[in-house]
């Protein structure tokens, strides 16, 4: 009987003893990371970057890299719920929504390159206001040659309109240009035995057809346009005094243009 009685009463220390460690137990503590899709990760955070975002362990083992711009806001050191679900911790990078900038200032630098038989390229840059995804304004001017056999610069200063057709990441465009270019005075060679004693620009137009590529703060496009671009140079003989001759140019081009819009 004495057997039982010490039985029982070691029993039921036991049973209290558990009781007690079970209700002094710590609670288990996980990070939570919240991204800007809406979406909540938990785990533990492994390193955290500041400028560049986090290396992060899932509940369910797995390590993934958080870039700082899908990073929203985290709270670490926080209990977790034992039960709950481990889908919620599995982390798909969600596609980039449409943020294209529709309405406000913009500048857009492009460069071109044409396939004529002579050759030409150019680079510009223009600053503007766009009123609506269809109507945006601006000025621009940049350098360009239309003509790699001979040296005959041209500084385009133009107005141009541009619109977008889509709504989307992906979008068609057109743009139109209108100015004038005005020719540099080409440096004296005496090899050429000739002297350019005069360069005279003129209108210059460009419509332009393509695709924008991307929504967000900075986007890429390439398209194709045509451009006018009138200029007239005169030149001098080195050998016979007073021969002059003048070479009055309209440069029809097709050209490819590619550039970037912010």
């Amino acid at each position: 009987m004495k057997g039982l009685t010490v039985f029982i009463f070691l029993f039921l220390s036991f049973a209290l003893i558990q009781t007690v460690v079970g209700q002094t137990e710590v609670p288990k503590i996980v990070d939570v990371v919240w991204l800007k899709d809406g979406s909540r990760l938990r785990g533990t955070i492994i390193k955290w970057e500041l400028e560049r975002g986090m290396e992060f362990k899932l509940l369910t083992g797995a390590e993934i890299v958080i870039p700082k711009k899908d990073i929203d806001r985290v709270m670490q050191d926080v209990p977790i719920d034992t039960g709950s679900e481990l889908h919620e911790y599995s982390y798909v990078k969600q596609p980039k929504v449409y943020s294209f900038k529709e309405e406000g200032w913009y500048q857009n630098t492009s460069g071109f390159i044409n396939f004529s038989f002579s050759g030409g390229a150019g680079i510009h840059h223009a600053m503007g206001f766009r009123f609506s995804r269809m109507l945006g304004v601006g000025l621009g001017t940049g350098i360009e040659t239309h003509d790699f056999s001979e040296v005959r610069n041209i500084i385009p200063v133009y107005a141009e309109v541009r619109g977008f057709f889509a709504p989307k990441k992906v979008s068609p465009y057109y743009a139109l240009k209108l100015g004038y270019g005005f020719a540099l005075k080409e440096v004296n060679n005496f090899e050429s035995q000739v002297e350019q004693t005069k360069a005279v620009g003129g209108i210059h137009i460009s419509p332009e057809l393509g695709i924008r590529f991307g929504g967000g703060d900075v986007s890429y496009y390439a398209g194709v346009e045509y451009k006018i671009q009138d200029a007239t140079y005169t030149y001098e003989s080195f050998f016979q005094s007073g021969a002059t001759f003048t070479d009055v140019i309209s440069y029809r081009r097709v050209e490819f243009r590619t550039g970037i819009l912010f």
